[in-house]
């Protein structure tokens, strides 16, 4: 039940990151809550393509998590599920070193404990 939970919360949250980078490819004014706060307002290009990957990279990270909840089908067999589980691990863990070790108040209070929250729940899936 706790890595249903888990796993719920992660498709939530890997969504909730996919419209943000989705409204940064947009130009959403939100430069300052995202790559170190280097730029505040609507980000230059280069930045708005590297969110467009982000912005499909976590989309697919959520497909992923609703597989596990059997909404969808897995694509993968169980031991490769497994070792894309543990790699998920490693990168909860360096958006939260990330978002946590930022200059920027405004990156860090909004993604800071909830990347953090993100990694707890990746480990209780792959458990």
């Amino acid at each position: 039940m706790l890595d249903a939970f888990a796993s719920g919360f992660l498709v939530f949250a890997f969504l909730a990151t996919a419209l943000f980078q989705l409204a940064l490819v947009f130009g959403a004014p939100l430069g300052e809550y995202a790559y170190g706060g280097q730029m505040s307002g609507k980000l230059p290009i280069p930045y708005r393509i590297a969110s467009a990957i982000s912005f499909a990279l976590t989309l697919a990270i959520s497909g992923h998590y609703l597989a596990q909840l059997g909404v969808v089908p897995k694509l993968l067999s169980e031991d490769l599920n497994q070792w894309v589980n543990w790699g998920l691990i490693g990168f909860a863990a360096v958006a939260a070193l990330m978002n946590n070790i930022t200059k920027s108040a405004k990156e860090k209070r909004l993604w800071g404990s909830t990347t953090i929250a993100m990694l707890i729940a990746a480990i209780v899936v792959a458990l």
